[in-house]
């Protein structure tokens, strides 16, 4: 299990980092676009905190499992922390497309969950980064797409912003 997460069984940073490296490397050479969408649960210490930790848990597992459900067989979906995940988009149109996706994955994500019997609710920002103009290589595609989590994140909740260099 050394490239999958334990919990929800999706990709971990180590092979998100390399499906990237690959992706990269073939969206530069045929001139296409990809995206990568770094997403945080809001607020999700409180779920953890106030509903206990096995609560919080299901809850991820049915994160994972809606994010699957949202994207194409060749993007990927990542666990890379303990509410944080990445989506890598490849070959996507242009920037809209990758905003559409996010706005589809807040819609998918803010729908009320039953766990344990009861109703949660969650939202996700999302901070989106495109190759190759906001980067060429994993490592700054992902720094590039947290930043722009962190300006969604100063934004409010369930938004997500594009990468700026501001």
């Amino acid at each position: 299990m050394a490239y999958h997460d334990q919990l929800t069984g999706l990709a971990n940073r180590r092979l998100l980092h390399d499906r990237m490296t690959q992706a990269i490397s073939s969206a530069v050479r045929r001139q296409a676009h990809l995206a990568v969408l770094y997403l945080d649960l809001d607020h999700f210490k409180l779920v953890n905190d106030s509903l206990g930790h096995p609560v919080g848990d299901d809850m991820l597992l049915q994160v994972a499992q809606r994010l699957l459900a949202c994207v194409r067989t060749g993007d990927t979906v990542a666990r890379v922390g303990g509410d944080e995940f990445v989506l890598m988009l490849s070959d996507i149109v242009n920037a809209e497309a990758a905003a559409v996706m996010a706005e589809k994955l807040i819609t998918a994500l803010s729908t009320p969950m039953l766990i344990h019997g009861e109703e949660l609710r969650i939202t996700p920002s999302i901070g989106i980064s495109i190759c190759p103009q906001d980067g060429r290589d994993a490592n700054e595609l992902l720094k590039h797409a947290d930043a722009a989590l962190y300006q969604a994140k100063q934004m409010g909740r369930a938004t997500h912003r594009f990468y700026t260099q501001d």
